[in-house]
């Protein structure tokens, strides 16, 4: 039997244990008979139902509940499937994760796929192998996937994210942070908008005189496909196509602009050539 038969085999064994329902405070374990331990230190709440940890915890792989809710660190020793994930502070997951509706305040890291519906991040996030939801993604802070990222409704970016696949989505919206941003397989939606971080303060005739002001970042990617509008600053890119084409300041295209309708190039971007309407 070969290491991910005898994971396979192990987390199905896991899934058909009745999680015994346990209140702990300070420090103590749920036993699962030929699995292994839940150990949690402060105080949790385990059930079939849910799991919830206030401090720090590591739980076997495989684990299935309504919902799970960790305020302070956790670790998954395999793939984790819960309704409803709920983390502050920080959680790592060494296999898949499958959830209906996942939401981080910290950071958080998964070895594998992160699939289900909804995801909401502040802080830091790192994906293994993709992410495929039905409804959005929403990160503030910071992004890395090692693969795709697909929702059939809204990705939503703010900060610096690395995407090492291509982004498919309804509406990509990105606010670039000061740091440079990049998506190997280009991006491809309806409507696409990518904006610079603006200043933060007083601003008096676009010029900022209190507060901090950030150094542009950079998006840079391959094709931007979208079927009706595109909304480009500081992005780096090969080919963008599109209804309505705005390629503003900041922004350099090394192949082509192709639009059907509208294009507005700011004077600053560079571009390989002149933008060309579609017949």
């Amino acid at each position: 039997m070969t290491g991910q038969e005898k994971m396979r085999e192990y987390e199905r064994r896991l899934r058909e244990k009745a999680i015994p329902t346990t209140r702990i405070s300070g420090s103590g374990r749920v036993h699962l008979e030929g699995i292994g331990n839940i150990s949690i230190s402060g105080s949790g709440f385990v059930s079939p139902e849910e799991i919830r940890i206030s401090g720090s915890g590591r739980l076997p792989g495989g684990i299935s509940v309504r919902r799970m809710s960790c305020s302070g660190s956790v670790v998954i020793e395999g793939d984790v499937e819960a309704e409803d994930v709920k983390v502050s502070g920080a959680a790592s997951v060494a296999g898949d994760v499958n959830t209906g509706s996942m939401s981080v305040s910290g950071s958080f890291s998964a070895g594998g796929r992160v699939t289900g519906k909804l995801m909401k991040a502040a802080g830091s996030c790192s994906v293994g192998k993709g992410i495929e939801l039905e409804d959005t993604l929403q990160i503030s802070g910071s992004l890395k996937v090692a693969g795709g990222v697909n929702t059939k409704n809204l990705v939503e970016l703010r900060g610096c994210f690395d995407v090492d696949g291509k982004i498919g989505t309804d509406v990509f919206d990105a606010e670039i942070g000061k740091r440079e941003s990049h998506v190997r397989d280009g991006i491809q939606a309806v409507n696409i908008s990518v904006r610079k971080k603006e200043a933060e303060g007083l601003v008096v005739f676009g010029i900022p005189i209190l507060g901090r002001i950030f150094r542009s970042g950079r998006l840079s990617t391959t094709d931007i496909v979208a079927k009706e509008k595109v909304h480009l600053e500081n992005v780096s890119c090969n080919n963008v196509y599109g209804t309505d084409v705005t390629i503003s300041e900041g922004c350099i295209v090394k192949g082509k602009v192709k639009y059907s309708e509208f294009v507005s190039i700011h004077p600053s971007a560079k571009l390989a050539s002149p933008p060309a309407k579609s017949s």
